[in-house]
Parts: structure tokens; C-alpha cells; sequence
């Protein structure tokens, strides 16, 4: 019996062990498949100026057609300080003119950036693993 319990305590100890180990899942994978919303196992540029544009609109709290980065980051949680990161460096991407906002022409032209870099067999779509290395941080 006393065997028993010490196996059960060493198996409980090493599951909660692991468990503390991991870290969040990678939330680009997340993001990554909501472009890829036809499923096709990729996105092209029309698909991320789509859904960007209405992200735009979205979150363009006082409707003033410019997005401020508390704008841009608002309701990631702060428990994902690699969400934050990536979209503060989009957003500083974005500023073309460096005026602190992005427009939505800024947003649109980022688009463009982000497929012409990712899209590494220019077959027009842009793949998991091609978003994935394009976006590494």
C-alpha cells in the first residue's frame, strides 16, 4: 500500500510538474488560422486586407479612423505578454509616418509588407510555416 501511494504521489508530482513547464500555446498559430478562415490551409493578401479592414473598423473605439496602440492591443490579456509584444511591433510596423496612429492605409499597406515577406514560394498564398518564420520573433 505504501508502494502504491508513493507511486501515485511521484506520478501526480511529475503531471503537475509538466504542466507548470508548459508554456501558453503560440498564439500566432491561433491568429494564423483565423485568417485561414476558407481552411485551405493558407491565406492571400485579399484575405488579410479583408479581415484586417473589418478588425480596423472594429477596434476603432472613438471612430476617428486612426487606431492608437491602446486601441490596437486592447483585450489581450496581460498574461500574454507575447500577444502584447507581437502586436506592439505590428503597430510600430504600421506607423509608416510615425505620427503614432495608424491609419487605415497604414493597415492596409502592412498587409501588403507582411504577404510580400511571407509568401517565400510567391505562389500567392501564404502558408502555416510560411506565417510562422515570417512572424518569429
Amino acid at each position: 500500500m505504501k508502494a502504491y501511494l508513493l507511486l501515485a504521489t511521484l506520478v501526480a508530482m511529475t503531471v503537475s510538474g509538466t504542466a507548470l513547464a508548459q508554456t501558453a500555446p503560440d498564439f500566432r498559430v491561433a491568429y494564423f488560422n483565423r485568417l485561414d478562415q476558407k481552411k485551405t490551409g493558407g491565406f492571400t493578401l485579399q484575405d488579410l486586407q479583408r479581415i484586417s479592414a473589418k478588425e480596423f473598423k472594429r477596434i476603432d473605439e472613438d471612430k476617428d479612423g486612426g487606431l492608437s496602440l491602446a486601441e490596437y492591443t486592447f483585450g489581450i490579456p496581460a498574461s500574454r505578454q507575447d500577444a502584447i509584444d507581437f502586436f506592439t511591433a505590428r503597430f510600430q510596423r504600421s506607423d509608416y509616418n510615425g505620427d503614432g496612429k495608424v491609419d487605415f492605409n497604414e493597415d492596409q499597406a502592412y498587409c501588403i509588407d507582411l504577404v510580400a515577406l511571407a509568401d517565400s514560394n510567391k505562389d500567392g498564398v501564404v502558408s502555416k510555416d510560411e506565417f510562422l518564420a515570417a512572424t518569429a520573433q
